[in-house]
């Protein structure tokens, strides 16, 4: 495996991402790159001039006029062109020679909005996935959602929709260089640095647009330094060549020692496309016109890459982290200032109600209990825990999180309390109270067979009778559990493994009551 790769596995740090047009080109049907939206535009204006000659010419001007390098030329040649066409667009569009859907010249005035940027804007906001690319986009919204902050240049809203699709707590959206003003979490936020298509006076494409960039780059700049002390930065969709990138390398590069730039080259990653390259190679680079030594991983294989950089686990997701950061924020903020403060012990799944439950109390929160502090599981990893991880768990933690659901809802317990005196437990009565009505409730498998719905309650003599039948996932689910007491509980074992394995891999926080009832009627089987 790839040093870099290993360290951040080793180290459990959840990435920062850089993600640029190249990632929307792989997975979104016809999506262009910078110099082909250039050369769509210019087509439409119907110049009778080729975009290339016009483009070989803005580069021989810039080449004459600037001493930077030549990727960079190439870089203010796409900013000068888009100021061009954007000057020759909007005149089109005033002149009634162009027409924008929905989009009129009094609008544009009103509101203040480049007609030339709302059409940009229109064709980002919609997109389509590619046929058989189903497997690798699955990973790579597992691989997004445990990403602790992403950085983007594009306009479209792949990323955010992908994160959004798999985690209801999704991401928090920050459009232009707003995020890099405010006192944010730095947890699962998403920065369009270039601006969104759900906001087309945010763009950035002209000259004008990047010397605006330009003057607060700093602050993003600043921002990244301060991140990357804590956690990597792997930038995807990128070229070595791009400006874009090697503009915020050479920001955030130049105030470090050449000491602090060594440490940090394997916490600095850029994975490139190779084709037909099924593994992971990797190089490491000094670039002397950035100052910075960063790693590069070659690829053709990113699944491959997404399910390493997914088995980097913290226990709790990003999203959920910036979710308890504001609850406790908000409770130290707006309590500590009405005087001195009391505690309260609190595990993670009550911070949600926890602002309803204590009133106008003066507190601070602790999350733990007098002896240690505790990491409370998410649904998925307790569950797959108690039924084949060996019981990682500690009791007190697994106790806590049982009496933390509702004590009407299915989740597998019996292991925990067999045997346990709960009143010898840390557990406050409250959660005691709260685990005995689970008990009482929850004494046989008829209670959660009783409960299956009429027309799903189908018999069946194997697994795979039932597997055949290629039903919906809740229907399924409700035939094996009508069906369970007489299946092959080792079969039934390995399929609800590898059910929950893809809903852990896939970022699937909560599961459907059908497959919650499967999995207590599986907990009666195997352990009453």
């Amino acid at each position: 495996m790839s040093v870099a790769l290993e360290l951040l596995k080793r180290n459990n740090e959840y990435p920062i991402v850089f993600i640029g047009s190249g990632m929307s080109r792989r997975y979104l049907q016809s999506f262009p790159g910078w110099e082909e939206l250039l050369k769509q535009f210019w087509d439409q204006l119907n110049t009778g001039k080729d975009f290339y000659g016009f483009l070989s010419t803005l580069k021989r001007h810039m080449s004459e006029t600037t001493s930077d390098g030549e990727y960079d030329v190439d870089f203010l040649t796409n900013i000068q062109a888009g100021s061009e066409i954007e000057e020759r667009f909007n005149e089109k569009f005033f002149n009634q020679e162009i027409e924008l859907p929905g989009f009129n010249a009094e609008k544009a005035y009103k509101f203040e909005i480049s007609p030339f940027k709302m059409a940009i804007a229109h064709q980002f906001s919609s997109y389509q996935v590619k046929s058989g690319m189903e497997e690798e986009y699955a990973s790579f919204k597992a691989f997004l959602n445990k990403s602790q902050i992403v950085i983007t240049t594009n306009y479209d809203t792949f990323i955010e929709d992908s994160v959004n699709s798999v985690n209801p707590l999704g991401m928090k959206k920050y459009i232009g260089q707003k995020g890099f003003f405010e006192s944010t979490y730095g947890w699962a936020e998403i920065y369009k640095i270039h601006g969104c298509a759900t906001n087309p006076k945010s763009i950035v494409i002209s000259k004008a647009d990047y010397e605006q960039f330009s003057k607060n780059s700093i602050l993003i700049s600043a921002k990244i330094i301060s991140l990357l002390l804590h956690s990597p930065i792997i930038f995807f969709g990128y070229s070595l060549t791009d400006g874009n990138v090697r503009k915020i390398l050479r920001d955030f590069s130049s105030p470090l020692s050449k000491e602090e730039l060594k440490r940090l080259a394997s916490k600095i990653i850029i994975v490139e496309w190779e084709k037909g390259q099924a593994g992971i190679v990797e190089q490491t680079f000094f670039d002397k016109d950035l100052g910075c030594e960063y790693t590069v991983l070659r690829t053709d294989n990113y699944k491959l890459l997404y399910e390493i950089l997914s088995e980097i686990d913290q226990g709790i997701h990003p999203s959920e982290v910036r979710k308890y950061q504001h609850v406790i924020k908000q409770l130290i903020l707006d309590r500590g200032k009405k005087g001195s403060l009391n505690t309260l012990l609190v595990s993670p799944e009550e911070l949600e109600d926890i602002e309803k439950r204590i009133g106008d109390e003066k507190l601070v929160v602790a999350l733990g209990d007098t002896t240690y502090i505790f990491q409370m599981p998410d649904l998925l990893t307790y569950l797959l825990d108690y039924f084949f991880g060996g019981r990682s768990i500690h009791t007190d933690i697994a106790l806590r999180f049982i009496a933390s659901q509702n004590s009407i809802s299915r989740i597998p317990f019996i292991k925990y309390v067999e045997g346990i005196d709960l009143d010898k437990t840390n557990l406050h009565p409250v959660e005691i109270e709260k685990i005995n009505q689970r008990i009482a409730k929850f004494t046989g498998p008829q209670i959660c067979l009783d409960s299956i719905n009429p027309s799903n309650r189908i018999k069946a003599d194997s697994l795979t009778e039932i597997l055949e039948k290629q039903l919906k996932p809740d229907k399924e689910y409700d035939l094996i559990a009508y069906n369970a007491l007489k299946l092959d509980k080792q079969e039934v074992g390995t399929y609800l493994k590898e059910k929950l394995e893809k809903f852990k891999a896939d970022g699937i926080r909560s599961v459907s009551t059908s497959m919650r009832r499967l999995l207590t009627i599986y907990d009666f089987i195997e352990n009453k």
